[in-house]
């Protein structure tokens, strides 16, 4: 490593603490901030100039924090697409929001961030994984917070530019600790936990229980090996075992000290070279000189002064210093503090700063670290935070096996660059490069070549599907709708509350789209994304009608029970309004007078999924007559929520709600009628909302009003009575195989959310993980499907069933009629999201009940001998967590 501090920086930097790497104006260089570590001096931003030199920017960017700090931390917390920085000052936090156009403004006050004395450290991390990053902040024991004593602060972004102190409700606002902090999914079960130095204990692990209080693993004791308390800390997988492992720098002798990740559940001490120091400071870990182990440097101070040490892995020889070797033996440093790592110059290997109290920073440049073949990865978010922290990255090539993540700051009082610089020794390229974002989609990048920078996006992915139905044609299984996304289970609701699932419904299958096969009516009713689902009947109905009729199930998503019950809604000379208007008076009738998927689209999205903000259709009834029904038969579909999103909003005070509708009364006024129209259970499908009897006599005007995403595509005016001429037959079901099916290719119309599904292209691999337990096995499975009993037939990701149905017995169709279908599915259906219950796991099983899932204690599945003889018989396929092989498409054609 070689000193550039003369030449590097144009400018007069004197002592500094905080040192944080970051990419503040998109040029893909790593830009370099300092805070300063004197009470008369200022602090710096520096940008990047691609040719081994920074200019001082600061004044330029509109930044002006004078006085002494601390740490930094640098995230788009935002997510505009531009990162942003907090800085520790002596007089409290700053956040300084990036503009996108080289400034800086001070958003502390509008942000809600209160800016009290004692901040140490800090670091943004999305905590809570539904998509924007959070603040937290360690203080020192000797703060000056008035009114309480010190203690470290964890600040929830709300997703609107605030922030909520969340300390208390997540049990992370502890005694003040006054030093480094890292996060990391210490224990691997997909939620980021908190590894604090500092403090009572020396230093803590707090695992992340997803919605509550952190709780403490408790097994690091420092006493016992007569170490004194932390001050830096780094999570890096040094042993290649897929588990984070620990390094700490302390306050006094031995200064540094390693401990590996035993399964997520304990932490064992491995071994370091005596490196005879008083105190160390600084931390990070990197591949030095690109051989594929990850290394570790430090800061600290032995009887000589401040130094820095590079300790070399060895894999399983262990661990060397090579500070000599590299030539950092000649680096003097007067009270050293951060150290940060970036490829400064852009030539694949791994460059320092090193901040200190009695001097200038430095800036070290590797010379010869990218002798071996190296591979930078820069992560381009789309439905996570912008800057990817807190992805998980696995790297294969040919023998070498890395595990990174993507951390905001970490060490003591630094960050280092976002983009992960990983050695690959003599491989020259990366078979796969395998990605898990925070909010849990699972990316492989394929042959990816040495000796470049790879900027990957994430995968845009729809969020969740429910299962999907597929008829055959005559030509080809064609797609129909999905189905049973009201029987979600353990949905996030509201703080303390989960859903209760409608799990039965009917969807009409036009005749044209169901011909034999073989004899029999063919149907495959698959998962085409990682939903577990739970399947416990199939009905197919055969209904016959005079052709002049169109017949259609009473089915809708509404929010809470009393859910549709079946009807036979039979209509005759349905016709569109006499007009209709969205909020901002535009002329929408055209868009909602034939089902051609041209939807109703102009309503303003939220930055959660599945919101807008409230909107409403509005509609001109014209005549019609009070005494007869009143309906109106509605083609469209909903761009679903998710738990996540629902979880997400709430902290911004959003509330789902559903379509409601309001008529205009007498007096000019929007009085409401309807208070849950409901809404389309998904992908384009026809609902029924039945306003008889709901308006005034007269009323023409009538608004749907809500603030979800769901796209209008026909409205038509319905007053058919009650038919009787309609004969409804059961076609008995005559084969049930479940079996692995593969993935249909998604076919993304307008707007993008608006799918279709092609049964003829699957592929057998796709971007998706599964939950682990006890799947139903393959095979024949008729005798599960045949009453609702909760013996479900229970699978995942990329299965299904095959269904024919025995049409032989249907009586012969009168002249001038048409014989539709309504298939009929019993079941529920579980997301793999990070705020469902038990999301990631099979068991425990749902039942029938109007209690939300997980069930009460006494109430939950049945444990008698007809259910557990069930389970034993049928569910004999144990899946682990572990990912696929492959997360790619490969699609074919089949013979």
């Amino acid at each position: 490593f070689v000193s550039k501090s003369a030449g590097a920086i144009h400018t007069e930097i004197g002592p500094s603490t905080g040192a944080c790497f970051f990419d503040f104006d998109g040029d893909g260089k790593p830009d370099l901030f300092l805070v300063s570590g004197m009470a008369d001096g200022a602090s710096h931003l520096l940008r990047n100039l691609g040719d081994r030199r920074f200019e001082d920017v600061t004044r330029a960017a509109g930044i002006q924090l004078t006085g002494s700090g601390l740490g930094c931390a640098a995230g788009d917390f935002d997510n505009d697409g531009h990162t942003d920085l907090a800085v520790c000052l002596s007089d409290g936090v700053r956040l300084l929001r990036n503009k996108g156009d080289g400034k800086f403004e001070d958003v502390t006050q509008s942000a809600g961030i209160r800016r009290e004395k004692g901040c140490v450290g800090l670091t943004l991390v999305d905590y809570d994984h539904d998509g924007d990053l959070d603040l937290y902040v360690t203080t020192a024991p000797d703060g000056t917070a008035v009114g309480t004593p010190p203690h470290n602060v964890l600040w929830r972004n709300n997703g609107n530019s605030t922030f909520t102190d969340v300390s208390a409700e997540t049990a992370l606002g502890f005694a003040a600790t006054g030093s480094g902090v890292v996060t990391t999914d210490f224990n691997n079960d997909r939620a980021v936990d908190f590894v604090i130095a500092g403090g009572q204990a020396g230093a803590s692990i707090y695992l992340n229980p997803r919605e509550g209080k952190f709780t403490p693993l408790g097994n690091i004791d420092f006493s016992k090996e007569k170490l004194p308390p932390a001050v830096g800390v780094v999570a890096f997988d040094f042993n290649k075992d897929g588990w984070m492992d620990l390094a700490f720098t302390h306050a006094g002798a031995p200064g540094i000290s390693l401990w590996r990740n035993v399964e997520g559940k304990r932490v064992e001490r491995v071994a370091l070279p005596d490196l005879g120091w008083q105190k160390g400071w600084g931390i990070a870990a990197l591949d030095y000189d690109n051989d594929g182990w990850i290394d570790l440097v430090a800061a600290g101070e032995s009887g000589n002064g401040g130094e820095l040490r590079l300790l070399r892995n060895l894999g399983s020889k262990g661990w060397a210093d090579v500070t000599k070797d590299v030539h950092l033996d000649e680096v003097k440093l007067n009270r050293p503090r951060a150290i940060a790592v970036a490829d400064i110059d852009g030539n694949g290997d791994a460059d320092l700063v090193v901040t200190q109290l009695g001097g200038a920073p430095l800036i070290l440049r590797n010379e010869g670290g990218n002798q071996h073949n190296w591979m930078s990865i820069d992560l381009k978010a789309l439905n996570d935070n912008k800057n990817g922290i807190g992805t998980k990255v696995e790297l294969y090539a040919g023998m070498q096996y890395q595990k990174w993540e993507v951390v905001g700051a970490s060490g003591y009082l630094g960050q280092s660059a976002s983009p992960i610089l990983a050695g690959l020794g003599s491989e020259r390229n990366a078979e796969v490069v395998r990605l898990l974002w925070p909010t849990g989609v699972p990316q492989d990048e394929i042959n990816l070549a040495a000796k470049k920078v790879h900027s990957i996006a994430e995968l845009d992915r729809r969020g969740s599907s429910c299962p999907v139905l597929f008829s055959w044609n005559g030509r080809e299984y064609e797609f129909i709708a999905d189905m049973i996304g009201p029987g979600v289970v353990g949905h996030w609701v509201a703080p303390g509350e989960r859903d209760v699932p409608d799990p039965d419904e009917y969807l009409k299958v036009a005749a044209q789209s169901v011909k034999p096969r073989n004899g029999l009516l063919s149907f495959r009713f698959m998962e085409p994304m990682e939903e577990t689902v739970y399947l416990d009947q199939v009905r197919l109905l055969a209904i016959d009608h005079p052709t002049t009729y169109e017949v259609f199930p009473n089915e809708r998503f509404v929010s809470a029970p009393p859910f549709p019950e079946f009807r036979m809604i039979v209509s005759r000379d349905a016709h569109v309004p006499t007009g209709a208007w969205d909020d901002k008076g535009n002329d929408v009738l055209p868009l909602i007078s034939r089902r051609d998927h041209k939807y109703v689209t102009d309503f303003e999205e939220l930055p959660f999924t599945g919101f807008a903000k409230l909107h409403w259709i509005e509609l001109d009834l014209g005549e019609w007559d009070a005494q007869k029904p009143l309906r109106l038969i509605i083609d469209g579909y909903t761009d679903y929520f998710t738990a996540t999103s629902l979880y997400a909003a709430d902290q911004a005070g959003i509330k789902v709600i559903p379509p409601y509708v309001e008529a205009l009364d007498a007096q000019g006024k929007w009085v409401r009628v309807v208070n849950d129209m409901g809404f389309p259970a998904g992908l384009e499908r026809t609902m029924v909302a039945d306003l008889t009897g709901k308006l005034p006599a007269g009323t023409r005007r009538i608004r749907i009003v809500n603030n979800l995403k769901i796209y209008w595509d026909t409205i038509r005016i319905d007053q058919t009575p009650d038919a009787h001429d309609v004969q409804v037959t059961e076609v008995p079901l005559a084969k049930a195989a479940l079996d692995f099916l593969g993935y249909p290719r998604e076919i993304r119309l307008r707007p993008a959310s608006d799918t279709i599904y092609s049964y003829s292209h699957r592929s057998m691999t796709g971007p998706y993980a599964r939950a682990a337990g006890n799947y139903t096995r393959y095979g024949d499975v008729i005798d599960l499907l045949q009453t609702p009993d909760d013996r479900f037939v229970v699978f995942g990701s990329g299965e299904g069933l095959k269904l024919d149905f025995d049409p032989r017995q249907l009586p012969p169709l009168p002249a001038g009629w048409t014989r539709d279908y309504f298939f009929y599915a019993d079941g529920f259906e579980k997301d793999l999201d990070f705020y469902a219950a038990h999301a990631f796991t099979v068991e425990p099983l749902p039942r029938h009940s109007l209690l939300p899932y997980p069930y009460p204690e006494g109430r939950d599945y049945p444990a008698d001998a007809e259910h557990l003889g069930y389970q034993l018989e049928y569910n004999t396929r144990a899946r682990s967590e572990r990912m696929p092989p492959s997360l790619r498409y490969r699609y074919f054609l089949p013979n």
